[in-house]
C-alpha cells in the first residue's frame, strides 16, 4: 500500500478500537489502482460526526450535517472523515434535500457517481468493490453507479465531471452514461458557474483533452456552458493543442479566449460570464494585448520591460502552445530582460528632486513628462543610467521643450 495512507491507517485503527468500521474511499483508492499520484485521502466510517469528534482531539467541523469532519493528525495532516450515508431527494438537481446516516459501506458506495469512485479499501489494502469499478478502470471506461439518468438528475454536475474524467484519464464513456448525458444535458443549467469553471479548467489540462472536448461537443454539454454554443469548430480545434504544458490559470484562459476567436468586446463578456477572479481577468487581457504587439513587431526591450519577465514568459508559453512562436525564443526574452538598463522608474538615478533643482525649483506636469521620456531614452539606449549622462540629457530635453530655459 502507498506510504501516503500510513497516517490514515492510524485514524482507521482508532475508529475500529472504538467499535466502528472505517475504510479508505474515493479518488485515492481509484488512483492507487491506477498507479497515479494520490491527492487527498478520504475515509468513510460507520461512526457519526459526534462520535468522530469524541474520538479525535483535533477536528474541524466542515459539514457535520452532511457527515463530514476533518481529523487533524499530530503533525497537522488533515483527513476528511465522513459517516456512511445515503442521500434523500435532489429537488434542485445538485444537492440532496437530506442526508441519512447508515451503517452499511455498500449503501454509502451506492450513492456515489461513477463505479471507479465507488471503491473502498481496508487498512490492509483489501479492495471492496461491489459495483465492479476496478474492472471499469482496467477497461478504461467511465460508468455511473446504477442508472445514468438517476445519477445525473440527482446531481447535474456529474455530467461535466464524467467528461472531465474522460479528459484527465483518457477513458471513454460507457454507452448508457453517454446517452444519459445527451438526454439530461440541459440540467447543467442548475449548476453554479463556479463549479463549471473548476471542471472546465481540469478538462482543458487533461492528457486526453482532445477526446474530452469531443465528448463535450458530441454530448451537447458545451451548449450549456457560457458562450460556447455555436463554437463547436473552434472547440474541436482547441483539442489539438498541448494545453497540459500551460502552468497558470491565466495562461489556460488566454489560450481558450484566443482559440475561440472573440473580438475585443466579446472577450470581456466571455471572461466575465465565467466569473473568474479579477486578477485572472486582468492577466488574460494583458496577455492578449502583449501577444498582439509581439505578433506585430516581435519581442522588444520595451515590451519585456513593461510586461515584466513573468508575464513575458507566460505569453511566450501561450504563443508556443498556439503555434505562434518557437520554444527557442524564450532565451531571447530572458536575454532582453537581463540586459535592461532599468527595471522600473525607481531604478533611475535621477529623480524629481534632482529635476526641480536643475530647473530652479520649478514644479509642474513637466516632471512626470521628462521622467517618462527619460525612461524611454534609457530603454532605447539613447543615454546611460549614470548621473552625469542623465544630467546632460536633461539639459538637452529642457532646451528642446522649454524655450524659456
Amino acid at each position: 500500500m502507498n506510504r501516503a495512507f500510513q497516517q490514515g491507517i492510524e485514524i482507521i485503527e482508532r475508529l475500529e478500537e472504538n467499535g466502528h468500521e472505517a475504510y479508505f474511499v474515493g479518488g485515492s483508492v481509484r488512483d492507487t489502482l491506477m498507479d497515479r499520484a494520490i491527492g487527498d485521502i478520504d475515509i468513510a466510517t460507520s461512526a457519526t460526526p459526534k462520535e468522530i469528534q469524541a474520538i479525535f482531539p483535533k477536528t474541524v467541523d466542515v459539514g457535520a450535517e452532511h457527515g463530514t469532519i476533518i481529523v487533524l493528525t499530530s503533525d497537522e495532516e488533515s483527513y476528511e472523515v465522513t459517516t456512511f450515508r445515503t442521500d434523500g431527494n435532489y429537488t434542485d438537481n445538485r444537492h440532496p434535500d437530506e442526508v441519512i446516516f447508515v451503517k452499511s459501506l455498500e449503501e454509502d458506495l451506492k450513492r456515489r457517481d461513477f463505479t471507479m469512485n465507488a471503491i473502498a479499501m481496508s487498512k490492509f489494502g483489501k479492495i471492496l468493490d461491489p459495483f465492479e469499478g476496478e474492472k471499469d478502470i482496467n477497461r478504461k471506461v467511465i460508468r455511473t453507479v446504477g442508472k445514468a439518468i438517476d445519477r445525473f438528475r440527482e446531481d447535474a454536475l456529474r455530467m461535466l465531471r464524467a467528461v472531465r474524467f474522460a479528459s484527465q484519464l483518457s477513458f471513454s464513456l460507457e454507452a448508457a452514461t453517454f446517452l444519459g448525458i445527451q438526454e439530461d444535458k440541459a440540467l447543467l443549467e442548475n449548476v453554479s458557474i463556479e463549479r463549471k469553471t473548476i471542471e472546465m479548467e481540469k478538462l482543458l489540462l487533461g492528457r486526453g483533452v482532445k477526446f474530452g472536448i469531443e465528448l463535450l461537443v458530441t454530448t451537447g454539454l458545451h451548449a450549456f456552458l457560457p458562450q460556447l454554443d455555436g463554437k463547436e469548430k473552434e472547440l474541436l480545434e482547441l483539442g489539438d493543442l498541448q494545453l497540459q504544458h500551460l502552468k497558470n490559470r491565466s495562461a489556460v484562459w488566454t489560450v481558450l479566449v484566443h482559440s475561440l476567436k472573440f473580438n475585443a468586446q466579446e472577450v470581456d463578456d466571455f471572461i466575465t460570464s465565467w466569473k473568474l477572479p479579477k486578477k485572472i481577468n486582468k492577466s488574460v487581457m494583458e496577455n492578449l494585448l502583449l501577444m498582439e504587439k509581439v505578433q506585430q513587431v516581435g519581442w522588444q526591450r520595451d515590451s519585456v520591460y513593461r510586461a515584466g519577465l513573468k508575464r513575458s514568459l507566460e505569453v511566450h508559453e501561450v504563443m508556443v502552445v498556439l503555434g505562434l512562436e518557437e520554444e527557442s525564443s524564450k532565451k531571447n526574452i530572458e536575454t532582453l530582460y537581463e540586459n535592461l538598463p532599468i527595471y522600473s522608474l525607481k531604478d533611475i538615478v535621477f529623480d524629481g528632486h534632482d529635476l526641480m533643482e536643475l530647473a530652479g525649483g520649478k514644479r509642474g506636469k513637466w516632471i512626470s513628462e521628462i521622467l517618462s521620456d527619460m525612461e524611454i531614452a534609457l530603454l532605447h539606449g539613447e543615454t546611460e543610467n549614470e548621473r552625469v549622462a542623465l544630467k546632460e540629457w536633461v539639459y538637452n530635453w529642457l532646451q528642446k521643450y522649454d524655450p524659456n530655459y
